[in-house]
C-alpha cells in the first residue's frame, strides 16, 4: 500500500515540479511551449487530486464498516427499513408483508447496510414468487444462542424443485408463469456476506412454500 500510494503521489508531483521548473528557468521558451507544459502540469495535478479523493473516501468507507460493525443495531429498525424498500414491489402485487418481531432484539458485528441489503433481497424473491393477493410472513425471534429472523412463503404448490435442490443450490427459483427480474444481491452472493459476518442463511422448500432462515449469535453469545 505504501509503495503503490508513494508512486501514485511522486509521480505526478515529479511532472508538475519538473515542468514548473523549466518554465521558470528559461525565459527564452516559445509560449507554445510554456501552453503545453501548463497543459501537462493541469492533467498531473488532476491525476493526484483524483488519487487523494480516491483515498479519502476508501479510508471514510473503511471506517464507516468499523463504527457499523461495532454498534448495537436494532433489528425491529432493520426490518422496517427493508420492507419500506419492498412496499412498491409489494403494494403492484398486492402483496401484504406481515411482520412480527419479539421487543428489543439487537445483533452487533454486523454492517446495518448489508443487513438490509439482504432482507431486501429476501422479501423481494418472497414477493416475486408470491401470487396476488398473498400475504409473506417474517417473524424475528431471540433464540437461546442467536438471533433469527425467517422470511416465510407460504403459496401451495408453486415450487417445483425439491427441498434438497432448493436447500443446496442457492439459485434463483422460478415459479411457473412468473417473471423474476432482480436488481439486488444474489442469493449465493447473499449467503456469502451472512457467513463472512458470523452469520448462517438458509432456505427450505415445503409443500406450501418456502422458507428463507436468516440467523446470527447473539450479543455475548457467541
Amino acid at each position: 500500500m505504501l509503495s503503490r500510494f508513494s508512486h501514485e503521489i511522486r509521480t505526478p508531483l515529479t511532472s508538475i515540479i519538473g515542468y514548473a521548473e523549466v518554465m521558470l528557468n528559461d525565459p527564452t521558451l516559445a509560449p507554445e511551449a510554456k501552453q503545453e507544459y501548463v497543459e501537462i502540469i493541469r492533467s498531473a495535478g488532476k491525476r493526484l487530486s483524483e488519487f487523494l479523493d480516491t483515498y479519502i473516501e476508501s479510508e471514510v468507507v473503511e471506517r464507516n464498516r468499523r463504527l457499523d460493525y461495532a454498534r448495537h443495531e436494532d433489528v425491529s429498525l432493520l426490518l422496517q427499513r427493508a420492507m419500506e424498500r419492498v412496499a412498491s414491489q409489494a403494494q403492484a402485487k398486492s402483496v401484504s408483508v406481515v411482520c412480527s418481531c419479539d421487543p428489543a432484539i439487537f445483533i452487533e458485528g454486523v454492517s446495518a447496510d448489508h443487513f438490509v441489503h439482504i432482507l431486501e433481497n429476501l422479501f423481494v424473491n418472497a414477493i416475486d414468487l408470491a401470487h396476488e393477493g398473498t400475504f409473506i410472513d417474517v417473524k424475528a425471534v431471540q433464540r437461546p444462542l442467536v438471533t433469527e429472523i425467517e422470511v416465510i412463503n407460504k403459496d401451495r404448490g408453486f415450487l417445483s424443485i425439491s427441498v434438497t435442490s432448493a436447500s443446496k443450490n442457492f439459485r434463483w427459483i422460478q415459479s411457473p408463469g412468473i417473471e423474476i427480474r432482480h436488481d439486488g444481491l444474489g442469493l449465493a452472493f447473499a449467503k456469502h456476506v451472512v457467513e463472512l459476518e458470523g452469520g448462517l442463511l438458509n432456505v427450505q422448500a415445503f409443500e406450501q412454500g418456502l422458507t428463507f432462515t436468516l440467523q446470527y449469535p447473539r450479543p455475548g453469545k457467541n
